[in-house]
Protein backbone atom coordinates (compact mmCIF):
# COMPACT_ATOMS: atom_id res chain seq x y z
CA UNK A 1 0.00 0.00 0.00
CA UNK A 2 1.61 3.14 -0.94
CA UNK A 3 2.10 6.36 1.89
CA UNK A 4 0.16 9.64 1.50
CA UNK A 5 1.94 11.57 -1.34
CA UNK A 6 3.38 8.65 -3.11
CA UNK A 7 1.27 6.62 -6.11
CA UNK A 8 2.83 3.45 -6.67
CA UNK A 9 1.77 1.86 -9.62
CA UNK A 10 2.04 -1.57 -11.20
CA UNK A 11 1.88 -2.39 -14.63
CA UNK A 12 1.81 -5.76 -15.73
CA UNK A 13 2.97 -6.64 -19.55
CA UNK A 14 3.84 -8.98 -22.25
CA UNK A 15 7.34 -7.68 -22.02
CA UNK A 16 7.57 -7.79 -26.52
CA UNK A 17 3.75 -6.62 -26.92
CA UNK A 18 2.51 -3.80 -28.55
CA UNK A 19 -0.18 -2.51 -26.27
CA UNK A 20 2.47 -2.76 -23.53
CA UNK A 21 4.62 -0.90 -24.89
CA UNK A 22 1.94 1.84 -25.31
CA UNK A 23 0.67 1.73 -21.95
CA UNK A 24 4.56 1.90 -21.11
CA UNK A 25 4.85 5.14 -22.57
CA UNK A 26 1.25 6.29 -20.77
CA UNK A 27 2.44 5.35 -17.89
CA UNK A 28 5.85 7.40 -17.86
CA UNK A 29 4.10 10.51 -19.22
CA UNK A 30 1.54 10.44 -16.49
CA UNK A 31 4.48 10.53 -13.65
CA UNK A 32 5.66 12.95 -15.28
CA UNK A 33 2.42 15.41 -14.64
CA UNK A 34 1.89 14.15 -11.29
CA UNK A 35 2.87 16.47 -8.23
CA UNK A 36 3.19 13.58 -6.34
CA UNK A 37 5.79 11.13 -6.00
CA UNK A 38 5.16 7.77 -8.67
CA UNK A 39 6.91 4.60 -7.76
CA UNK A 40 6.28 2.78 -11.14
CA UNK A 41 6.61 -1.07 -11.52
CA UNK A 42 7.11 -2.92 -14.69
CA UNK A 43 6.19 -6.86 -14.51
CA UNK A 44 6.43 -9.05 -16.88
CA UNK A 45 3.00 -11.54 -16.89
CA UNK A 46 4.17 -14.71 -19.28
CA UNK A 47 1.48 -17.26 -19.62
CA UNK A 48 -0.56 -19.30 -22.40
CA UNK A 49 -3.13 -16.43 -22.55
CA UNK A 50 -0.36 -13.33 -23.27
CA UNK A 51 1.59 -15.86 -25.76
CA UNK A 52 -1.74 -16.28 -27.79
CA UNK A 53 -2.85 -12.63 -27.82
CA UNK A 54 0.74 -11.44 -29.25
CA UNK A 55 0.80 -14.01 -31.56
CA UNK A 56 -2.73 -13.05 -32.87
CA UNK A 57 -1.88 -9.68 -33.00
CA UNK A 58 0.89 -9.32 -34.86
CA UNK A 59 0.40 -9.06 -38.37
CA UNK A 60 1.06 -12.72 -40.09
CA UNK A 61 0.95 -14.34 -36.56
CA UNK A 62 0.21 -17.69 -36.95
CA UNK A 63 -0.95 -19.88 -33.36
CA UNK A 64 1.04 -22.99 -34.78
CA UNK A 65 2.84 -24.76 -32.01
CA UNK A 66 6.68 -24.12 -33.09
CA UNK A 67 5.02 -20.37 -33.26
CA UNK A 68 4.24 -20.37 -29.84
CA UNK A 69 6.95 -21.87 -28.68
CA UNK A 70 9.07 -19.58 -30.20
CA UNK A 71 6.85 -16.45 -28.63
CA UNK A 72 6.91 -17.83 -25.20
CA UNK A 73 10.84 -18.63 -25.38
CA UNK A 74 11.64 -14.68 -26.65
CA UNK A 75 9.23 -13.07 -23.94
CA UNK A 76 10.81 -15.66 -21.70
CA UNK A 77 14.37 -14.36 -22.32
CA UNK A 78 13.18 -11.00 -22.36
CA UNK A 79 11.89 -10.96 -19.31
CA UNK A 80 15.03 -12.81 -17.69
CA UNK A 81 16.84 -9.48 -19.06
CA UNK A 82 14.17 -7.15 -17.94
CA UNK A 83 15.12 -8.57 -14.30
CA UNK A 84 18.86 -8.84 -15.03
CA UNK A 85 18.82 -5.11 -15.79
CA UNK A 86 16.77 -3.88 -12.67
CA UNK A 87 19.58 -5.40 -10.89
CA UNK A 88 20.98 -1.82 -12.28
CA UNK A 89 17.67 0.11 -11.06
CA UNK A 90 14.20 0.48 -11.97
CA UNK A 91 14.78 3.39 -14.13
CA UNK A 92 17.58 2.17 -16.03
CA UNK A 93 15.46 -1.11 -15.97
CA UNK A 94 12.33 0.55 -17.87
CA UNK A 95 14.86 2.25 -19.96
CA UNK A 96 16.31 -0.93 -21.59
CA UNK A 97 13.11 -2.67 -21.67
CA UNK A 98 11.22 0.46 -24.12
CA UNK A 99 14.47 0.46 -25.92
CA UNK A 100 14.30 -3.34 -26.72
CA UNK A 101 10.59 -2.93 -27.17
CA UNK A 102 11.21 -0.25 -29.74
CA UNK A 103 13.76 -2.15 -31.87
CA UNK A 104 11.57 -5.16 -32.37
CA UNK A 105 7.95 -2.93 -32.79
CA UNK A 106 8.67 -0.11 -34.59
CA UNK A 107 12.34 -0.76 -36.35
CA UNK A 108 11.25 -4.84 -37.54
CA UNK A 109 14.29 -6.36 -35.57
CA UNK A 110 13.86 -9.70 -34.80
CA UNK A 111 14.47 -10.43 -31.21
CA UNK A 112 18.33 -12.07 -30.45
CA UNK A 113 21.32 -11.76 -28.03
CA UNK A 114 23.17 -8.96 -30.07
CA UNK A 115 19.62 -6.80 -29.38
CA UNK A 116 19.67 -7.29 -26.02
CA UNK A 117 23.03 -6.28 -25.73
CA UNK A 118 22.68 -2.96 -27.94
CA UNK A 119 19.61 -2.50 -25.86
CA UNK A 120 21.53 -2.95 -22.65
CA UNK A 121 23.68 -0.56 -24.07
CA UNK A 122 21.80 2.08 -25.33
CA UNK A 123 20.58 2.24 -21.42
CA UNK A 124 23.94 2.63 -20.01
CA UNK A 125 24.10 -0.70 -18.40
CA UNK A 126 27.01 -2.30 -17.28
CA UNK A 127 27.44 -5.27 -19.94
CA UNK A 128 29.46 -7.56 -17.74
CA UNK A 129 26.99 -7.40 -14.88
CA UNK A 130 23.99 -7.34 -16.82
CA UNK A 131 25.14 -10.72 -18.32
CA UNK A 132 26.38 -12.52 -15.27
CA UNK A 133 22.99 -11.60 -13.65
CA UNK A 134 20.67 -12.88 -17.05
CA UNK A 135 22.71 -16.46 -16.70
CA UNK A 136 21.78 -16.50 -12.75
CA UNK A 137 19.24 -18.30 -10.15
CA UNK A 138 18.89 -14.41 -8.39
CA UNK A 139 17.13 -13.08 -12.09
CA UNK A 140 15.27 -16.55 -12.34
CA UNK A 141 13.52 -16.06 -8.72
CA UNK A 142 12.96 -12.31 -9.54
CA UNK A 143 10.97 -13.70 -12.43
CA UNK A 144 9.07 -16.63 -10.22
CA UNK A 145 8.04 -13.64 -7.87
CA UNK A 146 6.56 -11.48 -10.47
CA UNK A 147 4.55 -14.32 -10.99
CA UNK A 148 3.43 -14.62 -7.50
CA UNK A 149 2.73 -10.98 -7.30
CA UNK A 150 0.62 -10.86 -10.38
CA UNK A 151 -1.74 -14.06 -8.91
CA UNK A 152 -1.84 -12.05 -5.44
CA UNK A 153 -3.01 -8.97 -7.45
CA UNK A 154 -5.48 -11.36 -9.45
CA UNK A 155 -3.73 -10.62 -12.54
CA UNK A 156 -4.55 -13.42 -15.09
CA UNK A 157 -3.67 -11.65 -18.30
CA UNK A 158 -2.01 -8.58 -20.20
CA UNK A 159 -2.26 -5.98 -20.26
CA UNK A 160 -3.60 -5.28 -16.55
CA UNK A 161 -2.51 -2.06 -14.29
CA UNK A 162 -2.96 -1.70 -10.20
CA UNK A 163 -2.60 1.47 -8.96
CA UNK A 164 -2.33 2.66 -4.75
CA UNK A 165 -3.43 6.54 -5.28
CA UNK A 166 -1.64 7.86 -2.29
CA UNK A 167 -5.10 9.53 -0.75
CA UNK A 168 -4.79 7.54 2.29
CA UNK A 169 -6.71 5.36 0.61
CA UNK A 170 -6.61 1.01 1.96
CA UNK A 171 -7.41 0.30 -1.56
CA UNK A 172 -5.77 -0.30 -4.72
CA UNK A 173 -7.51 -0.02 -8.25
CA UNK A 174 -7.14 -2.64 -10.62
CA UNK A 175 -7.18 -1.64 -14.49
CA UNK A 176 -7.50 -4.59 -17.15
CA UNK A 177 -8.34 -2.01 -20.10
CA UNK A 178 -6.37 -0.03 -22.55
CA UNK A 179 -4.82 3.13 -20.15
CA UNK A 180 -4.97 6.55 -20.68
CA UNK A 181 -3.59 9.54 -18.82
CA UNK A 182 -6.80 10.60 -17.89
CA UNK A 183 -8.13 7.16 -16.73
CA UNK A 184 -4.98 7.43 -14.46
CA UNK A 185 -5.30 10.88 -13.48
CA UNK A 186 -9.17 10.62 -12.49
CA UNK A 187 -8.04 7.25 -10.55
CA UNK A 188 -6.06 9.40 -8.26
CA UNK A 189 -8.48 12.27 -8.15
CA UNK A 190 -10.36 13.29 -4.72
CA UNK A 191 -12.66 15.59 -7.04
CA UNK A 192 -15.82 13.99 -9.30
CA UNK A 193 -14.51 12.06 -12.06
CA UNK A 194 -16.30 10.97 -15.34
CA UNK A 195 -18.52 8.58 -15.63
CA UNK A 196 -16.62 5.81 -17.20
CA UNK A 197 -14.05 6.17 -15.18
CA UNK A 198 -16.20 6.08 -11.93
CA UNK A 199 -17.47 2.96 -13.22
CA UNK A 200 -14.08 1.57 -13.73
CA UNK A 201 -13.28 2.85 -10.34
CA UNK A 202 -15.60 1.04 -8.78
CA UNK A 203 -15.42 -2.48 -10.75
CA UNK A 204 -12.19 -2.91 -9.78
CA UNK A 205 -11.66 -2.23 -6.04
CA UNK A 206 -9.82 -4.36 -3.52
CA UNK A 207 -8.45 -4.14 -0.47
CA UNK A 208 -5.15 -4.83 -0.21
CA UNK A 209 -3.69 -7.31 2.43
Amino acid sequence: MALNNVIELFLFINPLGTNSFDAEETVEAFSKEREEKVKISFIPLLNFNSVKKQLISEKNGLTSIENRNKMYTDSFNASLAFAAASMQGKKKARKFLMTLQKNIIENNNTFSKSLVLKSAQAAKLDIEMFEEDFNSDLVKTAFTKDQKLAQEMSVQDTLACVLFTGTGEKYGYRVDSILSKQLLHGLCSNNPIPPEISEIKNKYKFQTV
